[in-house]
């Protein structure tokens, strides 16, 4: 579709929303026919079990959402913790005493949890650095992730990474009706992105790679890490933006954002 298929009223809309990507680093494609569908509201979504990440992580997961969501949107934690948040809507559930607490996150594909509507999902050791809109418009109903960050040194990977994930609920209930008859083998792979990944592949669509980036691998380099007095961390500090596009960095292993000094990771991650 060009330009001149568009009505008056879409290429307003298409300028308005041109000027902001732009304001904010994310740059849209020159053409016109690129005009963001967005839904008229997004419930985001978390997973907290456990004590590994504290609730501060959640509490700046959603002010990092309330800063970069222009859209409508209801802010939720599937948790283990009934301690109530301001801004934050609990989904509460008993652990279910998995040996490793991120099998929780399969859960959060049950039909029968009190969601609705297009779901956006986020581990809480995440970066968010600018409009993230776009993660949730022109998506119908497709289910997306990332793919996974060997990518940086496998060109052919083709796996999911399931810290940036948005689909419908009521559309990937197989993927926790299948782990709960299939509890034993579910276990044996390294983690719930692997599962997922598994049972869901062949609906998965991936995110165009440069929105959701590796802080450690891909915004800055494996070489720059170094480990000191046994904790991983980051040779130098640095002051370098995030690259044009990326609205999202990852943090998957060590270093997390609580031991980083980069200015992005400071002036976005509170």
């Amino acid at each position: 579709m060009d330009s001149s298929s568009l009505t008056k009223e879409q290429r307003k809309q298409w300028k308005a929303q041109r000027r902001l990507e732009k304001a904010q680093g994310n740059i849209l494609p020159d053409e016109p026919n690129q005009l963001l569908i967005k839904p008229d509201s997004v419930t985001v979504l978390c997973v907290r079990f456990g004590n590994k990440y504290g609730r501060e992580y959640v509490e700046r997961l959603r002010n990092m959402v309330a800063r970069n969501l222009t859209i409508p949107y209801k802010f939720v934690c599937l948790t283990d913790d009934q301690h109530p948040m301001s801004g934050v809507e609990t989904l509460y559930q008993q652990a279910a005493g998995y040996s490793r607490l991120w099998w929780h996150k399969v859960h959060m594909f049950d039909d029968n949890l009190n969601l609705k509507g297009r779901i956006l999902y986020f581990d809480l050791d995440v970066v968010i650095h600018s409009n993230i809109d776009k993660l949730v418009s022109n998506c119908s109903d497709e289910f997306f992730g990332i793919r996974d960050f060997n990518r940086k040194f496998h060109s052919n990977w083709k796996y999911l990474n399931s810290s940036v994930m948005s689909w419908v609920h009521g559309t990937q209930g197989h993927i926790y009706s299948m782990f709960k008859l299939d509890y034993g083998n579910a276990m044996k792979l390294q983690g719930d992105q692997d599962w997922i990944y598994r049972v869901a592949k062949d609906r998965i669509t991936f995110y165009p790679e440069n929105w959701i980036l590796s802080y450690k691998w891909e915004i800055r380099s494996r070489e720059d890490l170094v480990v000191r007095s046994g904790t991983r961390g980051f040779r130098t500090i640095s002051n370098a933006p995030a690259p044009s596009g990326c609205c999202v960095s990852v943090f998957h292993g060590d270093p997390k954002p609580s031991e980083v000094q980069d200015s992005i990771i400071v002036d976005n991650w509170k």
